[in-house]
């Protein structure tokens, strides 16, 4: 049996007339159903009483319909960024467009309209122009229509966007997962966009040798942020890693592809050791070339491999142990608070309520590393940022970041790092 149309689902799904209804009760908001050529299919009860400002300016010198164009306009933005679009009407009226999709091809938007976001009285002079050029008689008559309409704070305004972009996925067939892709893809790019920028305020010119560096740095971060099962934070450096390999392969197109496998490889063995299956880590790896050689832009790229990313994670997550996750989880948290103070396995064990042979036994089988190798690292990385700040000499260093004194600090920065804290320092400085 065919699908029924949107207009069916409108008619016939009770659970969406019962949201829309809720929508117009909730937000006073009126609502409609347009075509894809503009034409009314449904409105609510309201809009009769709510509309009358609108009827009024269209009226007379204001004959036409400025707010089709203002309608059609607003779904075209919708598509392009695959958000609900908060945006004018004509003239101070606010409108909120979301589309409605069939097969991926629009056949119609449901408009809220109109409202306001301020109050009238606050309306700038040039903003009451259509108000100043009808004839005097209906001036009243407009101002009475105006003070009719719903004025809905900012906030509000964008959790109605949210709950009409909702409607809309439940009229369009099959929904409107296409366009949420659009949107991931507009506020992953947005990010890496925020990253490359960052890296150009670093102002100094970029060579392949100091982003090699930059990108290793951050590379043994997040492999840290995988194995700690931080998601968030690894999927922060994640946009770090790729805006420092676009900068390096955006004219060269297969490059990118090829660094983006290389890194792709480097995560899913990060994945393996904090817990992963390797049987599906090998799985996915094979089809990381398939999936690439499909693959022609860098948006698309760029989202795609988040989307891997997200899964290798998951694996991690469904095979580690739940209950040990969240003691590590709470372990590290006070290991990063306070590795200026002096720490032991007895004290941390404490603050996560654990015996000190179950935690070290939790850290040693789940970051491979002892409890104490831990804690230095993590000084050790505190360090190397404190050392790129001239003023602070390495002994002060040394006790900022919980060592006793500067001998001791320079023998676990060298064994970490394979070089002292001062030749460190002049490395970071030439570099800069």
């Amino acid at each position: 049996m065919k699908p029924p149309s949107f207009r069916n689902r409108l008619k016939e799904d009770s659970k969406i007339i019962s949201q829309i209804n809720s929508f117009v009760r909730t937000t006073n908001i009126p609502l409609r159903l347009l075509d894809s050529k503009g034409e009314v299919l449904w409105k609510s009860n309201c809009f009769k009483k709510k509309s009358y400002f609108c009827n009024t300016i269209q009226s007379g010198h204001f004959q036409g319909r400025p707010c089709l164009k203002s309608h059609r306009e607003a779904v075209q933005e919708s598509l392009r960024w695959g958000e609900p679009i908060i945006s004018k009407c004509c003239y101070f009226i606010m409108q909120i467009v979301s589309p409605v999709l069939e097969k991926g091809r629009l056949v119609g938007q449901l408009v809220a309209s109109p409202f306001l976001l301020i109050d009238p009285s606050e309306l700038q002079p040039e903003e009451l122009v259509p108000l100043l050029r009808v004839k005097s008689d209906r001036t009243q008559n407009l101002k009475k229509a105006l003070s009719s309409i719903p004025i809905v704070k900012d906030e509000e305004a964008r959790q109605a966007a949210q709950r009409l972009f909702q409607l809309a996925d439940r009229l369009s067939d099959p929904d409107l997962s296409a366009l949420m892709k659009v949107q991931e893809a507009q506020i992953l790019q947005g990010k890496i966009a925020d990253q490359i920028r960052d890296l150009k305020d670093l102002d100094r010119e970029f060579t392949r040798d100091s982003l090699s560096k930059l990108f290793y740095d951050q590379e043994k971060e997040i492999v840290t942020k995988i194995r700690l099962g931080d998601q968030a934070g690894a999927k922060e450096i994640l946009c770090q890693l790729l805006a420092i390999i676009l900068v390096q392969y955006l004219e060269n197109f297969e490059l990118l592809k090829i660094s983006i496998l290389e890194l792709l490889i480097i995560l899913s063995r990060a994945a393996v050791e904090a817990g992963a299956k390797i049987e599906e880590m090998l799985g996915m790896r094979y089809g990381f070339v398939t999936e690439l050689a499909s693959i022609r832009n860098q948006e698309t790229l760029c989202l795609w491999v988040v989307k891997v990313f997200e899964k290798l994670t998951d694996q991690i997550y469904q095979t580690r142990n739940a209950r040990n996750y969240q003691r590590l989880k709470r372990a590290l948290d006070f290991i990063e608070t306070n590795y200026g103070e002096p720490l032991t396995v007895d004290r941390v064990a404490k603050e996560v309520y654990l015996s000190t042979s179950r935690l070290s036994h939790i850290i040693k089988s789940e970051l491979g590393i002892t409890l104490g190798d831990y804690i230095s690292k993590v000084r050790i990385e505190k360090a190397e940022a404190l050392l790129k700040d001239r003023e602070l000499s390495i002994s002060q260093i040394a006790l900022e970041v919980g060592f006793p004194d500067q001998s001791y600090f320079t023998k676990v920065f060298k064994k970490i790092e394979k070089c002292t804290p001062k030749i460190f320092r002049q490395n970071e400085l030439r570099s800069a």
